[in-house]
């Protein structure tokens, strides 16, 4: 019997109280086991009302994903807008690497997915051209560099970041120190980049 008390909900609301239940769930219990009636139960709702929004489990698991990626380069973006330097750049970048690489992440866990990451792939594609174009820019402009040196090294740096993140997945050890040695790496690779 459930316990959880149903609540009127606008058709709005009750989608996303589901999909909110669907990414609590998905972390809690991992991808491989979610059900559509494991969803209704941790949402205290009826198998029928969860198909009542969601005819499918991908296509639950495709709007989930979209939303999510939305958030996380919302979050993204609004980040950009208060670094004040290039150090706080990297950082940003640095930080949000150990974020979606740690296993656990809702977007890490659903970005692995290729049924789902499929729904995403242009936007994914744009958003990563105008994400290195910056930072290509970026290093350009500060580093007096080449476009293709430029580019060189933000290749480089990003390389790095996404290795410390995946490595710190694996084996764990003080996140904060991890970050601080990922970002003074990439710093001075840049200073050294230059001469």
């Amino acid at each position: 019997m459930n316990s959880k008390k149903r609540i009127r909900l606008s058709p709005e609301g009750r989608r996303n109280q589901l999909l909110d239940s669907a990414r609590d769930l998905i972390q809690d219990q991992g991808f491989s086991g979610f059900t559509m009636e494991a969803l209704a139960t941790e949402a205290g709702v009826s198998n029928p009302l969860v198909y009542k929004y969601f005819d499918t489990r991908l296509e639950l698991l495709q709007e989930l994903w979209t939303r999510e990626y939305e958030r996380y380069n919302r979050n993204v973006r609004e980040q950009l807008t208060k670094a004040e330097n290039f150090e706080d750049i990297v950082r940003l970048f640095v930080n949000l690497n150990f974020t979606e690489l740690s296993l656990g992440e809702i977007t890490h866990i659903l970005g692995s997915q290729p049924e789902l990451r499929e729904v995403t792939k242009a936007k994914q594609k744009s958003n990563q051209r105008g994400t290195g174009l910056f930072l290509v820019n970026t290093v350009e402009e500060m580093y007096h560099l080449t476009p293709s040196q430029a580019t060189h090294l933000v290749v480089l740096a990003s390389g790095a970041s996404i290795e410390a993140a995946r490595h710190y997945a694996r084996y764990g050890g003080s996140r904060k120190k991890m970050v601080e040695d990922t970002v003074n790496f990439i710093l001075n690779g840049a200073e050294a980049f230059r001469t």
